[in-house]
């Protein structure tokens, strides 16, 4: 699972609460609900590429997976 972030579209804050519900019924565990639009939680990968495209949604970011070498590889 990766962490999310989720902006709904200013046009869809009247009705949050019937957005949130609809994420959960997908898949989106929701940890944090702000009145203000802004929707925090964890999905698999493949509910991030199903749900990214929803109208209601004006952006979605999800972490990244970062490799650091070992101190004793050569950075580049």
């Amino acid at each position: 699972m990766k962490q999310i972030i989720i902006t709904i579209s200013a046009y869809y804050l009247d009705r949050l609460d019937v957005v949130a519900e609809n994420l959960r019924e997908e898949g989106v565990m929701i940890t944090r609900l702000y009145e203000f639009g802004v929707i925090i939680g964890y999905a698999e990968e493949e509910i991030i590429d199903k749900i990214r495209h929803h109208k209601e949604i004006a952006s979605l970011t999800d972490e990244k997976d970062v490799v650091i070498p070992p101190p004793e590889e050569d950075v580049q």
